[in-house]
């Protein structure tokens, strides 16, 4: 059998950190100034907002660009995507965008497989809401085993934060950061040689032995009047839904994306893509 790339191994790179802390940003600014041939895998394809001047082709389950990244499906789990990666031209880095409520320690030994090495886990913190997160007994431990593993640390979210706030995450950066570097990314700008060549160390990681509480996703079709009532639905969204994200069509004629990460929200005019799929996935803890 022919030797997977020449015996050359691809470094990887995992990105954790929890909902909302900003990892598509990244991942998207990556891909628009990648100097390098990237190969991301991601949850959903279609999280990934890729300039149309980039596009080369999308058809299910991956998305191919210009500039000879890919981006593929995590959906039907790491071996599909690792085989789709394998099946293709060699590329020079490997990124992961782990879920939002993943332990990487769980995960990072694909990394070990076939033709890839680990480089490095980088986890991103939104200070804005780290410390609300980690207060939180249903979300502590997945944010303290977010940031212990992690090689590179990223601060999001730095422009929302609060003097208390920021003073807060720090804490727990340098509590539970395990001396890692500390860097700030803002709208995911971050330069592709701070996060890829972390190199990170050969330190054993402790997988935790509890199995982590499930976290309850669903797709909502709320039946909305105008603007205004979508403001008043987002406003009586349980306490524990800790995410919500989609397009709602209202009734009035108007579409509206929504984005919605603990207590903040963002809702902008729905134009550029009219054929966007209608629907609100939530993310809750369980009660």
């Amino acid at each position: 059998m022919t030797q997977l790339w020449g015996g050359q191994r691809v470094p990887v790179t995992f990105l954790s950190g929890y909902l909302g802390a900003g990892k598509t940003s990244l991942l998207n600014h990556l891909l628009a100034t990648a100097d390098r041939r990237l190969a991301v895998m991601v949850n959903d394809v279609g999280d990934i907002a890729v300039d149309a001047a980039l596009l080369a082709r999308r058809t299910d389950g991956v998305i191919e660009l210009t500039n000879g990244c890919v981006c593929c499906s995590l959906t039907d789990g790491f071996i599909s995507a690792l085989d789709e990666i394998r099946s293709r031209p060699r590329p020079d880095h490997v990124v992961i965008e782990l879920s939002g409520v993943a332990d990487p320690a769980r995960v990072t030994a694909w990394a070990s497989t076939a033709g890839f090495r680990l480089d490095g886990v980088v986890t991103l913190a939104d200070v804005d809401q780290l410390h609300d997160r980690w207060s939180q007994p249903r979300t502590q431990d997945t944010v303290e085993r977010q940031l212990r593993v992690a090689d590179l640390l990223v601060r999001t979210k730095l422009d929302l934060a609060s003097a208390d706030s920021m003073a807060a995450a720090n804490r727990l950066l340098a509590t539970f950061g395990d001396g890692a570097a500390v860097v700030d990314a803002v709208d995911g700008a971050l330069d592709a040689n701070v996060v890829l060549g972390v190199h990170g160390s050969e330190r054993t990681i402790d997988v935790a032995d509890d199995t982590p509480a499930v976290h309850v996703v669903s797709t909502l079709h709320p039946h909305l009047a105008d603007r205004a009532s979508l403001a008043l639905w987002i406003e009586d969204l349980p306490p524990t839904v800790v995410r919500a994200k989609g397009v709602v069509a209202c009734t009035d004629g108007t579409r509206w994306r929504l984005d919605v990460v603990g207590r903040r929200h963002r809702v902008v005019a729905e134009s550029s893509n009219p054929s966007a799929q209608i629907g609100v996935v939530t993310i809750a803890v369980p009660t």
